[in-house]
């Protein structure tokens, strides 16, 4: 069975995309994933398209991949979605066993209005407790150099820098390695 719940802390709700939420947001359709999701859409989230139709592509190669993929970052009560977070792919990820064995890589992204409140740190160590209790003890976060926040929030947890590369989408990016 397929781990569909919600990961919830005082502030955020932590909403996994179903595939057909992701066809939803990756056709743009905002209030047919509205009303799949529960969780309240501005037009500022229809940016999320490329990504939901990548993950969407994932599933459908890899139905086990589903659990670590797109989650809507929502606040509670209000239920009004300010970002996403997922992991880039299943657990043990090819490009990844470099770095380390088993390791999972983060992706994330707070709307404009909502960032600087914490909301990105929250939800990644939300992610964190997550996937350790599944077992895994390895994140990759692959950030640009001139993203400072996003520097800021990984140094913060204790990650350390491994290494870099060039990522096809996003040009150069510093890799962090964050263990025990």
């Amino acid at each position: 069975m397929i781990d569909m719940g919600d990961i919830v802390s005082q502030r955020l709700i932590l909403r996994l995309l179903s595939p057909e939420a992701l066809k939803a947001a990756s056709e743009g359709d905002l209030a047919r994933l509205a009303r799949l999701t529960g969780i309240s859409l501005s037009q500022k989230w229809a940016k999320i398209a490329r990504v939901a139709a990548r993950r969407l592509e994932q599933i459908e190669a890899d139905p086990g991949y589903l659990p670590w993929s797109l989650r809507a970052i929502a606040l509670r009560p209000s239920n009004e979605i300010i970002g996403y977070i997922n992991f880039h792919a299943a657990p043990g990820a090819d490009d990844l066993t470099l770095y380390a064995p088993n390791a999972v890589e983060f992706g994330y992204a707070v709307i404009a209005k909502h960032r600087r409140q914490g909301y990105a740190g929250e939800a990644v160590r939300m992610m964190i407790a997550w996937a350790r209790k599944r077992g895994i003890q390895a994140f990759v976060f692959s950030i640009s150099p001139d993203n400072s926040a996003s520097l800021a929030l990984a140094a913060g947890l204790g990650a350390v820098k491994v290494g870099w590369r060039v990522d096809e989408e996003d040009g150069l990016e510093d890799v962090y390695l964050l263990k025990p």
